[in-house]
């Protein structure tokens, strides 16, 4: 009897073992790109001065901008309720005000005409701003060693009193 030939046949797979984990980790890795960046992209809030907001159209419902200025003196208004708040901010200038409605708690900011308010809301199509979040920026934190100096020449060497009370603690010395 003759020897049978026995064909050795070879399987063949589209992908290897090390090509398909190779693949799948090359797809997770741009699928958490691609989730990061959205996120990072709706996270970001452009900032813009009174007279920027004023001329810019109104915002998104799915966007925020933040709109920096100073309080406009005798404008701060608060609601029954205790939440609200409304008042008007200007530009270093002066020359542009813009209306503002605040809903949340306020607590104890300290408005004065010297603080930079920082806002984050959305300008509605009556052109006012609907604020979600504010921050009061107190100048006298912020101020350079010559302005501090420049101040307390003013006052004969004495530094200006605090805007608030004395702590508890100090109290009890």
């Amino acid at each position: 009897m003759p020897p049978v030939a026995v064909s050795q046949a070879r399987t063949s797979t589209l992908m290897s073992p090390r090509a398909k984990v190779s693949f799948a980790f090359v797809l997770v890795a741009g699928a958490l790109i691609y989730f990061a960046f959205i996120a990072f992209q709706g996270a970001t809030v452009s900032y813009l001065s009174v007279a920027q907001a004023i001329a810019d159209s109104p915002t998104a419902a799915d966007r925020q901008v933040g709109v920096t200025g100073k309080l406009v003196p005798d404008s701060y208004v608060r609601d029954a309720d205790g939440l609200t708040a409304r008042f008007s901010i200007k530009d270093e200038d002066g020359t542009e005000v813009l209306e503002i409605t605040y809903r949340g708690e306020i607590g104890q900011v300290f408005f004065n005409d010297h603080s930079e308010i920082i806002l984050q809301g959305q300008k509605l199509v009556d052109g006012s701003f609907n604020a979600d979040n504010l921050t009061v920026r107190c100048p006298s934190k912020y101020l350079t060693e010559a302005e501090q100096a420049e101040i307390e020449a003013q006052n004969d060497g004495n530094p200006a009193p605090p805007p608030y009370q004395q702590d508890y603690f100090d109290r009890e010395a």
